[in-house]
């Protein structure tokens, strides 16, 4: 959730990604998540996260569009690349908040696989 004094009833896309632009440090982990699923060497570049679009689904419902950069790193494997990814996540405007809706993403052990 991102506090914010925005009113329920005023719903403009400008104003919802501006808030989420300032926020972006308090949410950077939720929405990048486990970069293992890439690589076991994946590395998040910081400072890479851009809002693309903030979309209305209904009344209160939205989607963030957003990209951010990372990167693989193996020297032994002589691998030095970085890639764009492209992502969404929805959320909702409530009173006194944005509430987004993060899906867990956390690779699973090899026990859970079990």
């Amino acid at each position: 959730m991102i506090p914010c004094d925005i009113l329920q009833d005023e719903r403009n896309p400008l104003k919802l990604k501006s808030i989420i632009l300032q926020n972006i440090p308090k949410i950077e982990k939720m929405l990048i998540g486990d970069l293992q699923w890439y690589s076991q060497n994946a590395l998040f570049v910081p400072e890479s996260v851009k809002i693309i679009s903030v979309d209305p689904i209904n009344d209160d419902r939205y989607k963030l569009y957003y990209q951010f950069d990372w990167n693989v790193f193996n020297a032994c494997l002589d691998i030095n690349q970085t890639e764009s990814q492209r992502e969404s996540v929805e959320f909702e405007v409530i009173p006194g908040a944005l509430a987004f809706n993060f899906i867990d993403d956390t690779r699973p052990s090899t026990a859970d696989e079990l």
